[in-house]
């Protein structure tokens, strides 16, 4: 295990369940990252629900990041940002948070884009979508594990995620193409184990070394 090995990273999408338990969960299984993704919500619902997770996580290991708004990460105190490629660039963004927020990561659907990401040195990036996923209105073209050695190879000290469609029925797959950080979003959300599958999954990683 590196220091780029975290593991488990979380976002939360339209749950079955409480934020409240999820956050709890995250900071119970030491779960490095927990991002809050609800497109749907309004500014004022994402702020109140950001302040309650962050209620939760604020002095443990788990790092609230918000989804695509600097604003609203600026506003309240979010540890990171997770910028897509169509939202503002990371200088930009950058340049609203200020010193409030610490942590920065990028999206990424191809090499091509992971070379440029690596450029603006982000905390992390995300890669994919690694399977077919309908969690986005409008999903990316599936990328398959074959990329996933020459992404991580491509960031160097920048941890990758790998992210879309991974369960825990392919989860090994992606784990022996050589991914050390993985995303999982509809595997814990529609499920009323959730608490189950994150245990199951920390396991899992850990039984490789992370």
């Amino acid at each position: 295990m590196t220091a780029n090995d975290f593991g488990l990273y979380l976002i939360i999408t339209k749950p079955s369940f409480s934020y409240r338990k999820i956050a709890e969960t995250a900071v119970q299984y030491n779960v490095r990252y927990l991002q809050l993704r609800e497109k749907s919500l309004s500014d004022r619902e994402i702020l109140k629900t950001a302040d309650e997770i962050m209620q939760i996580t604020n002095g443990t290991e788990t790092r609230f990041i918000l989804n695509d708004r600097a604003d609203l990460a600026a506003i309240c105190g979010a540890d990171g940002l997770h910028l897509g490629q169509d939202d503002i660039r990371l200088a930009d963004a950058k340049k609203i948070c200020g010193e409030k927020v610490s942590r920065f990561g990028l999206s990424t659907h191809n090499l091509e884009q992971v070379k440029e990401a690596v450029k603006l040195n982000p905390d992390y990036i995300g890669f994919g979508p690694i399977f077919h996923t309908p969690t986005k209105a409008k999903p990316d073209p599936v990328i398959g594990t074959e990329m996933i050695p020459e992404a991580v190879k491509l960031a160097g000290d920048i941890p990758v995620v790998a992210i879309g469609g991974i369960d825990g029925g392919n989860l090994s797959r992606v784990l022996d193409a050589g991914a050390r950080n993985v995303c999982m979003v509809r595997y814990f959300m529609d499920n009323a184990d959730f608490e189950r599958r994150v245990k199951e999954t920390v396991t899992i990683l850990n039984d490789y070394g992370i």
